[in-house]
């Protein structure tokens, strides 16, 4: 009997290690099922409405706000997504922003400033553009991060996917958000898997999923050397009946209307350039005798100074990672030799009009405009 007792002290405790590793595994399983659940109901919605506030606190910034947004999925013509944004409340500094509203039908887009008593229309197409080109804090009150379409997830299943790849998702338990019973996700950074910079500044999210249908109440980022930040839901809605007219917007008599075309991209000093490049700004020492600089910009990550020249003609010299700019459309260029480098060059049927381009294997460099092909290499080599 003595000897039975014994036999089974460790398998008693094999098998609660068995259940416990069970249950940890179940616990892990459903924190990746709510994820996955929450992010195919935002997929399927055919429209939402929220008023979101959000609080950041980093050693250079911080602020907070609140804003309501609306959204309608295959809104346009050719099922283009319709929105509206309001800004509700800003922190003092950016005072204002409260007021801006920014609105499409799917094709079209306006953006009021009532401080400025200015709307700037365009084209969803024509402001991811002036987007790109650093126009964000201007058209919306606040710096947007860029991100590349091309690697953004496709599905709502491969989102969390990849996600995953990076953290480990766990229940943590049940919280009330603003009236709403939420079930609290925490994501915990895989180290193996995080880039370096953001292994050394730590930190981990937390995300409040509502308990009646998985839809996102709110996200935290926390536990950071750079910061933390929130955002929560106090209303949220899907699949509601909306006024079509949220989704247009009457410019009322007396406000200024700017056209998203004709923005040109912000100007900057060349100390300025250099500060926000991530490379080492080259300038040229040799210039056609009636070039003048007409400005220098950022855009797409590239910084490109703008050259005038006689009757009305110019040309550019940017600087920038690969795919900042692109090459014409159907064509294939002449190989050259630039500075020691194998490059590309282009040209129209009459060789006044030149696009040169190689790269360092670090910069890609363009020079493109009103030249010929001898003074855009003399120009190139003149770089330093």
């Amino acid at each position: 009997m003595t000897r039975n007792r014994k036999l089974l002290l460790p398998i008693g405790a094999l098998l609660a290690v068995v259940a416990l590793a069970a249950v940890v595994m179940m616990v892990r399983a459903s924190a990746d099922d709510l994820l996955h659940q929450s992010a195919r109901l935002l997929a399927d919605a055919t429209n939402g409405h929220a008023v979101l506030s959000f609080e950041f606190d980093a050693p250079e910034k911080s602020g907070s706000g609140t804003v309501e947004v609306w959204g309608q999925k295959e809104a346009g013509p050719n099922g283009e997504p319709a929105f509206r944004l309001e800004i509700l409340e800003a922190s003092a500094e950016r005072a204002e922003a409260v007021g801006i509203t920014a609105v499409s039908d799917g094709i079209q887009v306006w953006i009021y400033h009532p401080d400025k008593n200015t709307v700037y229309e365009g084209t969803i197409a024509e402001l991811k553009e002036r987007m790109k080109e650093g126009h964000g804090e201007e058209l919306t009150g606040h710096d947007l991060p860029d991100y590349n379409e091309e690697e953004m997830p496709q599905t709502p299943e491969e989102a969390v996917d990849k996600l995953l790849q990076y953290f480990t998702a766990e229940r943590v338990g049940a919280v009330d958000i603003n009236g709403m019973a939420a079930n609290q996700l925490r994501l915990v950074p895989i180290p193996e898997q995080m880039p370096d910079e953001f292994r050394v500044n730590g930190g981990l999210f937390d995300i409040w999923l509502r308990v009646d249908d998985t839809a996102p109440l709110g996200v935290e980022f926390s536990g950071a050397a750079v910061g933390s930040g929130k955002i929560i839901a106090s209303e949220l809605e899907l699949d509601q009946a909306f006024d079509p007219t949220l989704f247009t917007f009457t410019i009322e008599e007396g406000v200024e209307v700017v056209q998203l075309a004709d923005l040109e991209p912000p100007s900057l000093s060349l100390e300025e350039a250099a500060a926000v490049a991530d490379f080492d700004l080259l300038t040229p020492d040799y210039l056609p005798a009636a070039a003048r600089l007409a400005g220098i910009n950022e855009v797409r990550g590239a910084v490109v100074q703008r050259y005038s020249l006689a009757d009305g003609a110019s040309f550019t010299i940017a600087q920038g990672a690969a795919g900042a700019a692109s090459t014409p459309d159907g064509a294939d260029g002449t190989p050259v030799t630039v500075r020691g480098l194998e490059g590309a060059l282009y040209q129209d049927d009459d060789g006044t009009r030149t696009l040169l381009t190689w790269s360092d294997g670090l910069v890609t460099f363009w020079i493109g405009g009103d030249l010929t092909a001898e003074t855009a290499i003399e120009i190139a080599n003149s770089l330093n």
